[in-house]
């Protein structure tokens, strides 16, 4: 079937671009940060805190509402009743919920100024042996990665249907470990660098960029364990959490009795789109009895540019408190004071009111899963026909009140494998060049310098449904569907 364009054919179809993994910018919630930008700018008090350098570790005030809204969006309140056997995160592979405390939290410049920052902090160019990516993987992170002194040895792990492949891993490790145990150099002095780590591992394990797969509770565990044995820090951006919703909640406004976990205010409860997402791998790790409790082996990094803006450039971290004091001393930080502070002031106001968390359950939520509802049924009804498959690995279950299961998607994306033989790259050109349509292909998610040879990964292709309507949506998805049908599939199979 031939895309449906509103252009005459002499004329240039218009752009749709499937690869921005950016929100439409009719979804900025503008009005909420003008009210805040007024409220905060109107009190003397509160304009010299946000117009001055703020303290190292951010605006406490940010901190503590940043605690409360994820203990309230992870369903951390007090310990279960009866306690969870010993050896185990909880009684169903869950960390005990305990809420979260602000000496947990810094706020950083947003999820990739912080992984540069966790670099500097926690890992040494000599000492730390490898990066390990997973792969498919965010690609801009690799760059970051080579700033910190670690170009060539990045490596990348790929993912099976539970997540990235621990066990893999495991043995990848264990043979570097090997190869390299009697070299012990270190560049950084160890009184300016108290913990660096021999490892870093490096995912996107809830709603994934790029692969929306979403990691089992036992895969969480296991990476813990590892990353415990091996000396290695787990760095996960956790910016997809907030945008869940469940697969059978098609209708809006079905209201909060159905879901898990619901607020004790209606500002803060959570609606039926919205389930919890799963524990963190830094929950796991804090809950996992036998950890570090003074540096811990996990951070979370979080963003708040898929619910706000990215032109915000604000974030934070979750650690040990520890953890969090380190990372808040490297010399950027040192120098300049806790980044984005203007922003963290108005941020801080927009979570206070509830208007965060209204704009996210009532706007964000609701459009997001209608397009998402929108591009898969265009690709099983233009694409699956032709031998593409949405694989986004085994899918997450939560159970809801009502005491039935339900499976759970979220995030920005969905990846799709091209059939055998076809690669995703040359797809990804064609489509561009031919039918003016961009979308991620493989070359782009490989590990830099890492030798990839998943067929799974140069079949694929990352979607997002974030930045285009609906409409553009469908249409993109029938441009690829032609595509594939004029270049490179015959009636007798594949060129």
């Amino acid at each position: 079937m031939a895309p449906q364009t509103a252009t005459s054919p002499s004329l240039p179809q218009p752009h749709i671009d499937l690869q921005k993994g950016w929100p439409t910018p009719r979804l900025l919630p503008s009005q909420a940060l003008l009210a805040a930008a007024e409220a905060t700018l109107s009190g003397p008090a509160r304009a010299t805190e946000a117009l001055l350098y703020g303290p190292n570790i951010g605006d406490p005030a940010l901190r503590r509402e940043c605690a409360e809204w994820l203990s309230r969006l992870y369903c951390l309140r007090s310990p279960p009743s009866p306690p969870p056997p010993a050896g185990s995160a909880s009684q169903n592979g869950a960390p005990a919920p305990v809420p979260i405390s602000p000496d947990r939290i810094c706020i950083t410049a947003g999820a990739s100024g912080n992984l540069a920052c966790i670099m500097a902090a926690f890992t040494d160019p000599v000492y730390t042996r490898r990066v390990w990516m997973v792969e498919p993987t965010y690609f801009l992170a690799c760059t970051v990665f080579d700033d910190a002194g670690f170009q060539g040895r990045l490596v990348g792990v790929p993912e099976d249907e539970d997540g990235l492949d621990v066990e893999l891993l495991r043995r990848r490790i264990e043979a570097v470990d090997r190869e390299e145990a009697a070299s012990e150099p270190m560049y950084k002095r160890p009184d300016r660098y108290p913990k660096l780590y021999r490892h870093v591992i490096y995912m996107v394990p809830t709603f994934s960029n790029p692969s929306a797969k979403t990691y089992t509770l036992e895969r969480r565990e296991a990476l813990v364990r590892l990353a415990r044995e091996v000396d290695a820090l787990l760095i996960t951006d956790d910016c997809y959490d907030f945008l869940s919703w469940t697969m059978s909640s098609k209708e809006q406004g079905k209201g909060p009795e159905t879901s898990p976990c619901n607020g004790t205010s209606p500002l803060h409860q959570r609606n039926a789109q919205a389930p919890p997402p799963p524990p963190r791998l830094v929950d796991v790790d804090q809950s996992l009895p036998g950890g570090d409790q003074e540096w811990g082996n996990a951070v979370s990094n979080g963003s708040f540019s898929k619910v706000m803006g990215p032109g915000l450039r604000c974030g934070w971290a979750e650690a040990t408190p520890k953890f969090i004091w380190r990372l808040n001393q490297v010399g950027a930080t040192l120098s300049g004071g806790a980044p984005g502070q203007f922003s963290s002031t108005l941020i801080e106001h927009v979570l206070r009111t509830g208007a965060l968390e209204a704009h996210v359950q009532n706007v964000l939520i609701p459009l997001y899963q209608t397009r998402s509802a929108t591009i898969r049924r265009a690709i099983e009804e233009h694409l699956g026909p032709l031998g593409v498959e949405i694989h986004i690995g085994r899918p997450y279950h939560v159970k809801m009140d009502a005491g039935h299961d339900e499976e759970v998607i979220g995030g920005f994306f969905l990846y799709i494998l091209f059939p055998q033989g076809i690669l995703a790259d040359e797809v990804a050109a064609v489509a561009l060049k031919e039918q003016n349509i961009r979308f991620l292909a493989a070359g782009m998610m490989a590990v830099r310098g890492s030798k990839s040879s998943s067929d799974l990964l140069k079949r694929g292709a990352r979607l997002c449904w974030a930045w285009e309507e609906e409409d553009r949506l469908v249409e993109g998805v029938q441009r690829i569907a032609q595509v594939l049908k004029e270049k490179f599939l015959t009636t007798n199979g594949y060129h």
